[in-house]
C-alpha cells in the first residue's frame, strides 16, 4: 500500500462515522445512523396486498392488480416507506458505500418476515442480482449484503440462484418505463425444483423487478417464492 493509502486507512479507522441522514458523529453503540435517526425509522404502517405488498385499505383481500393478474409470488412484504431516514440509509448503503447499514436494515427485514404466516415454509434467501454494470463499481450489491443479513437472523442459507440479463437499469426510469422490463431479464443458475426461495431486494417501486425474478424461480421449478424489501416507494397518484 502507498504511503498516502495508509495514512487515509488510519485518518479512516481513529475518526467517529458520521450519521448519513444527520452528519452527526456515531458513538460506540450506533449501527449505521445514529440513534436520534433510527427512533425516526419506523415499520410501514396500514394494511398492504399479501401477495404485491401494495398498499390498500382491506388486506383480507388481494388487490385488484392481483386479482385480475395473480404475480408469480405468494406473498410480499416491505419493511417501510422509501421516505425521509429510510430512503436515506438505503441511498446510503446502494451507493455511499455504508455497508455497515446492512446489518440493522436486514434485521428489520427479517423481523418481518419472521411474523409472517409462510415464514417457515422459506427454504433459502436468493438476493436480486445487481445490474451487470454495477459489478464494474463495486463487487457487492445492497440485495446480497441484505440477504445474508436476513439468512443470519432466520437461519435459512443464502443462495445467489439468480442471473441478470440486458443492459437495462430500473434505477431512474419512470414508473411507466420500469413495467415494460423485459420477461427475460432473469433466470435460474440452477434448478430449484420443490424450493421455496425468499427474494430480497432494498426497494420495490412498481414490483416489476420482483415479478420478473420470481417468475424465473418458478420456471425453474420453484413451488413457491416470497418477496421482502426493505422499503416500498409508493405511488403519488394511489389514494389508498
Amino acid at each position: 500500500m502507498q504511503t498516502g493509502g495508509a495514512l487515509a486507512a488510519a485518518i479512516e479507522a481513529l475518526l467517529p462515522g458520521m450519521c448519513p441522514h444527520c452528519d452527526h458523529p456515531l458513538d460506540g453503540t450506533d449501527r449505521g445512523l445514529c440513534g436520534s435517526c433510527w427512533s425516526l425509522t419506523v415499520p410501514r404502517a396500514g394494511s398492504a396486498c399479501r401477495h404485491c405488498g401494495v398498499p390498500i385499505q382491506d388486506s383480507s383481500e388481494p388487490c385488484l392488480a392481483c386479482l385480475q393478474a395473480p404475480p408469480p409470488q405468494s406473498a410480499t412484504v416491505a419493511w417501510g416507506e422509501h421516505d425521509g431516514v429510510l430512503r436515506t440509509a438505503i441511498l446510503a448503503l446502494k451507493h455511499g458505500g455504508r455497508d455497515d447499514l446492512a446489518a440493522p436494515l436486514g434485521d428489520r427485514l427479517a423481523a418481518s418476515v419472521a411474523a409472517e404466516s409462510w415464514a417457515s415454509l422459506i427454504d433459502c434467501i436468493v438476493p436480486i442480482p445487481s445490474h451487470p454494470w454495477r459489478r464494474l463499481k463495486k463487487p457487492w450489491a445492497a440485495s446480497e449484503l441484505l440477504a445474508e443479513s436476513v439468512s443470519r437472523r432466520i437461519e435459512r442459507p443464502a443462495i445467489r440462484l439468480l442471473r441478470r440479463h440486458g443492459l437495462v437499469r430500473q434505477t431512474g426510469r419512470s414508473r411507466a418505463r420500469r413495467l415494460e422490463l423485459s420477461q427475460t431479464s432473469f433466470s435460474a443458475r440452477s434448478e430449484a425444483d420443490g424450493r421455496s426461495p425468499l427474494l430480497i431486494d432494498d426497494v420495490m417501486t412498481t414490483g416489476t423487478t420482483l415479478k420478473r425474478a420470481a417468475q424465473a424461480l418458478r420456471h425453474a421449478g420453484a413451488s413457491a417464492v416470497y418477496c421482502a424489501v426493505c422499503a416500498h416507494a409508493p405511488d403519488s397518484r394511489r389514494f389508498s
